[in-house]
């Protein structure tokens, strides 16, 4: 609904809304007025008086065509006069209205801000008009995204843009500044900075460290469900958008945010949430992974250990594991125990746990006008306990299953914050938000020091650090054809307190504990060393 703070008494009778509804019967009720009018005119009645009046139902008309006319007078000259005020309607008249007289094109949004009020977003007045700078570039660009007068507006330009040009008449200082723009209509007027829960050291570094590569890095405060960095590659510069950009021909989809809508099969990093439904499903003991691997049925290949494959190369035989309990088998990262675990929790479990954890659901990272930066429901596979295979496979990440690396961070957080999963947010004005209780916070404890264990013995040894202690878990997941695994890592630090969950995917970067674990191993170091991270 458009305000209207200068004639607050047609507030209800020209508010959008209630314009949307009546605008349709206006339109008749001028239609059908104007051709009474021309066809009526003429026709009199003639009282015994003699004078010539128009009939009842001539006047009828004629007051509704001008009570037609006079709202969208006041209409018009309430835009005309205090429109700047009104942040939808500038919005509306910068995002369509491209014509280079629209006096809209004179606000100046306001100023984007990392947490410690770094400017990622600016405005800058030129002979054509005010147009948007971003001093870092490509850095932050899949979020920041853009506000241009061709393209349109994504990201948080869009998702905040009411408030980026809105300027409330709440003092009398305000009326003075309105004054002094009614007298001068050439002032470029700012509107007021908004500030985001990014880092511009961890953007910039995630962005560093991802160069070249086709992934993303997402690092999000695991208390309140703050976004501290979200970097997607190939990225884009939103100070130099060109028509090429915006044809699909372009290698890559550089204009994919692949944090939050790029979908992929998760591999092993899924085990967590496997683990969590088991947990909460009363698994405590063990179970046997055979050398040759498991299967449901003949007609399915059995599913294998990451050894078998390795022995087999190097024409050794592989023993298999033995039996392994669930912190060991997270740790050696067992598909034969977790494709084992998962067709003994079921189906409906399992499918209840990716619930309580949000993965069904879509939501936005910024509330606001726009839909942009919407969270998209994860691709689930049809689950069933008559279809145990299908369970089999979906309980090491792969099969049709397909999340986002963002989701991916949510489930990390949630074993972080004792179970409870927080919905991702860019407004640090926004409230702390529960989606959903991955497991219960006794479990909850349980899985973070299984994923302590994966570092200190498992297949994330590598990312063992003397400055923190870090809980995780890698993944390697199959993508199918020639093409190279996709590498994934994820975990939370420090493991005692934690506060902030990470998650790094590198598109066909081959196994979790090399590639990815070793570009989160590095954000890890320089955010201690230069204080993002304050310990």
């Amino acid at each position: 609904m458009f305000p209207n703070p200068s004639l607050p008494f047609l507030q209800e009778i020209l508010s959008d809304e209630a314009w949307s509804r009546f605008a349709l019967i206006f339109r008749w009720a001028f239609l059908g007025g104007f051709a009474w009018v021309l066809f009526r005119f003429q026709r009199f009645k003639t009282p015994v008086s003699g004078k010539k009046s128009l009939s009842r139902l001539g006047v009828m008309w004629t007051f509704w065509v001008t009570l037609f006319l006079l709202l969208i007078l006041v209409r018009q000259g309430q835009w005309q006069l205090f429109g700047r005020r009104n942040e939808a309607f500038v919005g509306f008249m910068q995002r369509y209205d491209r014509r280079e007289f629209n006096p809209a094109h004179r606000v100046r949004a306001g100023k984007i801000l990392d947490r410690k009020g770094r400017v990622l977003a600016d405005s800058r007045v030129t002979e054509q008009g005010v147009r948007r700078l971003y001093p870092y570039g490509p850095i932050s660009g899949h979020v920041i995204g853009y506000n241009h007068p061709v393209y349109g507006l994504t990201g948080i330009e869009a998702a905040a843009r009411q408030t980026l040009l809105g300027q409330k008449l709440s003092s009398r200082g305000d009326w003075v500044a309105l004054g002094a723009e009614l007298l001068n209509r050439e002032t470029y007027a700012e509107g007021p900075a908004v500030f985001t829960t990014l880092d511009l050291g961890m953007q910039r570094k995630a962005s560093e460290l991802l160069a070249g590569r086709r992934g993303s890095v997402v690092v999000m405060d695991t208390r309140t469900g703050a976004i501290l960095a979200m970097v997607s590659h190939p990225d884009y510069d939103p100070n130099r958008l060109y028509d090429g950009l915006f044809s699909g021909k372009v290698a890559d989809a550089p204009l994919m945010n692949r944090a939050v809508t790029g979908q992929y099969p998760p591999g092993s990093v899924f085990k967590i949430l496997i683990s969590a439904a088991a947990l909460q499903n009363g698994f405590s003991g063990t179970l046997d992974t055979p050398p040759n691997g498991f299967t449901t049925s003949v007609s399915n290949p059995p599913i294998r250990d990451h050894g078998y494959y390795i022995a087999k190369k190097k024409g050794e035989v592989w023993r298999g594991y033995g039996r392994l309990d669930l912190g060991t088998a997270l740790a050696k990262s067992s598909n034969v125990f977790f494709a084992q675990l998962g067709v003994t929790t079921g189906a409906e479990a399992l499918l209840r746990t990716c619930r309580a954890a949000g993965l069904t659901r879509s939501f936005y990272l910024w509330e606001g006008a726009e839909p942009t930066l919407r969270v998209k429901s994860a691709h689930l596979s049809d689950l069933s306990d008559q279809k145990p295979y299908r369970t089999a496979q979906f309980s090491i990440g792969q099969g049709d299953l397909l999340v986002s690396p963002l989701q991916v961070a949510m489930i990390t957080a949630a074993v972080a914050n004792k179970g409870v999963v927080l919905q991702p947010k860019l407004n640090p004005q926004t409230p702390t938000q529960p989606l959903g209780r991955l497991c219960t916070p006794k479990h909850a404890d349980q899985l973070k020091w299984m994923m302590y264990k994966v570092v200190q013995e498992g297949t994330g040894r590598r990312m063992q650090m003397s400055e923190l202690a870090i809980a995780a878990k890698t993944g390697t997941a199959q993508v199918g054809g020639n093409q190279e695994s996709h590498s994934w890592f994820t975990g939370f630090a420090p493991v005692s307190e934690p506060r902030w969950a990470f998650c790094v995917l590198v598109e066909n970067g081959g196994y979790g504990s090399t590639e990815a674990l070793t570009l989160a191993k590095e954000l890890m170091q320089t955010g201690i060393r230069e204080g993002w991270l304050t310990l």
